[in-house]
């Protein structure tokens, strides 16, 4: 195989161990490191809240990300559909409305300026301020 003139490129591929598991094969040591997470069972990542089923002594997430992430959805300004007549599809996450849009309008182009004026909205002050964010 040849990618412009360069013979035999180095594409390295990364297999999970787990025998049983189907997942595609990663490009990087730390993707398939991430992704060896899903087969443990603990869940060290909790969700700075008490009383959230993800908190401390509760379900917590195997992976930092997915905290993060599940952040959004309390911390969010709540990502309003530009396109519908009723404004009634309200998203936690830009990424919801991202997918809404593709699937429900698709005349619409993902640079559209109404739906990046939408997306700019960042979330309000959060449950991280509380323990001095994330970094």
């Amino acid at each position: 195989m040849s990618i412009k003139g360069i013979a035999n490129p180095r594409i390295s591929s990364y297999q999970c161990p787990y025998p049983t598991c189907n997942a595609a094969l990663f490009q990087s040591q730390h993707l398939l490191e991430s992704h060896v997470n899903v087969h443990y069972l603990d869940r060290p990542h909790y969700y700075p809240v008490r009383g959230s089923p993800r908190s401390e002594g509760g379900k917590g997430f195997k992976q930092k990300d997915e905290m993060i992430r599940h952040g959004l959805v309390h911390d969010s300004p709540g990502y309003v559909c530009p396109f519908c007549p009723d404004r009634e599809h309200i998203y936690p996450r830009p990424d919801n409305l991202q997918r809404h849009v593709r699937f429900h309008h698709v005349d619409k182009d993902k640079d559209d300026l109404t739906l990046r004026n939408v997306l700019r909205q960042r979330p309000k002050a959060s449950s991280w301020d509380a323990i001095g964010g994330l970094g």
